[in-house]
C-alpha cells in the first residue's frame, strides 16, 4: 500500500537509496536467465567492442531492441502511476473550495465581459490572483509527480543494467569455453568490460506523465470541455472562457478621458 511518506520521500530527493538500488539490481540478475532469449546477441566476437558504444562512435548503431515487460517493470510502473494519481487527487481534494470559488467567479467574469460588455478590472484582478495561486499549487504538484517518475526510471535503470550485464557475460563465457559462473556478483568488475554498458536509449517500461499533466488549468473543468477558442462562445466552458479573457487582457489600458487636474 502506498502511504503519504512513500510519496513525499522520493518526491523530495528524486534519487534512489542504496537499499532500493541494490534490490533492483538483485532482481535484474535473478530475471536475466529468463530474458536471455529475448535479447539480441552482440558483438559477434568475444572481447569486441559493443556496437554503438559511446567510446567507439564509428561503429554501427545497435539493432532494434525489444520493449520487454516483466513483473518488476509492471510493479514499478503501477506503483509510480498510482502515487502520481494520488498526488493529483490530493491536490483536488485540498483545493476543492478554491476550485468551487473559481467556478463561481468564472461565471461572473464571463457575464460581466461577454454578456454585459462592461469590463471590471478590479474583479478580473482578484480572479487573476486566485488563478495564480491555483497554478502555483498545480505546478508544485506536477514537479513532485515528475520527481516520482525520475525515481522510478532510476530504479528501472538499475534493474536493466543488471539484466544486460548478466545476459551478455553469460554468453561471453559460453563463447570462450569458460565454465558459466552464473549471475554477476554484486561486487567486482565484469569479465568483459565491453558488455558492461547498457545502451542509453534502451529502458523498457520508462515512466512518463500523460498528456493530462500538460494543461493544469484543465483540471478545473468538470465534464467534457470544448476548446477555449470555440467558434460559439455560448458553448465554451465558463472557466475556459474566463481564463481566455484573463490571458488576453492588455497590461496597460489607455483612455481618452482627461486625467484629474488637467485640462
Amino acid at each position: 500500500m502506498i502511504t503519504t511518506d512513500q510519496i513525499r520521500g522520493p518526491a523530495r530527493r528524486a534519487r534512489l537509496g542504496g537499499v532500493t538500488a541494490l534490490r533492483a539490481r538483485r532482481r535484474g540478475r535473478r530475471d536475466a536467465p529468463g530474458l536471455r532469449p529475448l535479447l539480441p546477441a552482440y558483438p559477434p566476437e568475444p572481447g569486441a567492442a559493443a556496437p554503438g558504444h559511446r567510446d567507439f562512435p564509428e561503429l554501427p548503431e545497435l539493432p532494434e531492441l525489444p520493449e520487454l515487460v516483466t513483473p518488476f517493470v509492471m510493479e514499478t510502473r503501477t506503483d509510480t502511476l498510482r502515487a502520481v494519481g494520488q498526488l493529483r487527487s490530493r491536490l483536488l481534494k485540498d483545493r476543492r473550495r478554491t476550485i468551487a470559488r473559481l467556478h463561481a467567479e468564472s461565471v461572473r467574469v464571463v457575464t460581466q465581459y461577454d454578456k454585459r460588455g462592461a469590463p471590471l478590472p478590479a474583479a478580473l484582478a482578484r480572479y487573476g490572483e486566485w488563478i495564480g495561486a491555483w497554478r502555483a499549487d498545480a505546478e508544485l504538484c506536477r514537479a513532485r509527480a515528475v520527481a516520482l517518475t525520475h525515481e522510478a526510471n532510476q530504479r528501472l535503470a538499475c534493474y536493466w543494467d543488471a539484466v544486460w550485464l548478466t545476459v551478455h557475460q553469460m554468453r561471453a563465457e559460453e563463447a570462450s569455453g569458460a565454465r558459466p559462473r552464473g549471475p554477476v556478483p554484486e561486487a567486482g568488475l565484469p569479465a568483459h568490460p565491453a558488455f558492461a554498458v547498457r545502451p542509453e536509449r534502451w529502458l523498457p517500461g520508462q515512466v512518463t506523465l500523460d498528456e493530462t499533466w500538460e494543461d493544469l488549468d484543465a483540471w478545473l473543468y468538470s465534464g467534457p470541455v470544448p476548446a477555449p477558442a470555440a467558434v460559439d462562445p455560448d458553448r465554451t466552458h465558463a472557466v475556459a472562457r474566463a481564463l481566455r479573457i484573463l490571458d488576453v487582457q492588455p497590461h496597460h489600458e489607455t483612455t481618452d478621458a482627461p486625467r484629474r487636474g488637467t485640462r
